[in-house]
């Protein structure tokens, strides 16, 4: 859980010149309906998103169209290689001995690294963020997300299913980022009154989504697309990386 201070007691966060807030759209596990639906309908607006890839259902063929992804300014995030989530939560990649509660902090530290050089060998950089499977951040019962960013291992972390806003840079906690998580169904107005939120508070917010069209725990295009407008409409709001604009409020501690 995050605890925040009342605001009158915290700075706000000062934004770049015309900007009042931040939005973060961030993409979970690397999908063909992200690469065909969501990044044509950033760039046409000079969006910018993050793509948290998992390293299982990366495909070769795949590889080039991620690279040409980061070249065009989106981040390329990590989401660990196998998913290991709790054995209660857990799907045919992390179940039996791939569940989260069967690994040690030092063996998910590892995965997390070497998920970061597959993505070097893609993007070419040597800085990451993370998002955590299912939300969780516990591998055998004990926390490793405190050491995976104390160790420089990666710069950020997200968790997910929360409508927590980021108001103050005193209340950003690099390895507990909250987003807000778009389910199947969800329509535009959930999305865009989430963004409204952001707005009004001058801060910062993510949303966490999987596939769009397609794929699973799927939000349908035309939905999508709906807040890409809204976002469009309000030129007011910064639309960039989870790194990008988690870095900038960072500087501001």
């Amino acid at each position: 859980m995050l605890c925040y201070l009342p605001l009158w007691t915290m700075a706000q966060i000062q934004w770049p010149a015309g900007k009042e807030a931040a939005i973060m759209l961030t993409y979970d596990d690397g999908l063909q309906s992200q690469l065909e639906n969501v990044v044509p309908a950033l760039n046409e607006h000079n969006f910018k998103g993050t793509f948290f890839l998992m390293g299982y259902y990366l495909d070769a063929k795949d590889i080039p169209q991620w690279r040409e992804v980061s070249h065009q300014g989106h981040e390329l995030g990590n989401h660990s290689i196998y998913h290991p989530c709790n054995e209660a939560q857990a799907d045919t990649l992390s179940s039996h001995c791939r569940a989260l509660n069967c690994y040690t902090v030092e063996e998910m530290l590892n995965e997390i690294k070497i998920m970061n050089t597959f993505l070097s060998a893609i993007d070419g950089k040597s800085q990451h963020s993370y998002a955590y499977p299912c939300g969780q951040y516990k591998a055998g019962g004990q926390d490793y997300g405190t050491p995976m960013i104390a160790q420089g291992i990666c710069n950020f972390a997200r968790m997910s299913d929360s409508e927590e806003v980021i108001t103050s840079p005193s209340q950003l906690i690099p390895n507990n980022v909250p987003s807000f998580t778009a389910f199947p169904g969800y329509k535009a107005e959930q999305l865009t009154s989430f963004i409204e939120k952001v707005l009004a508070n001058g801060g910062a917010g993510v949303i966490l989504f999987h596939g769009i069209g397609g794929d699973w725990i799927s939000v349908d295009v035309e939905e999508h697309q709906k807040m890409i407008d809204f976002l469009a409409s309000h030129p007011e709001i910064w639309v960039g990386t989870f790194s990008d604009v988690l870095s900038y409020i960072q500087q501001q501690k």
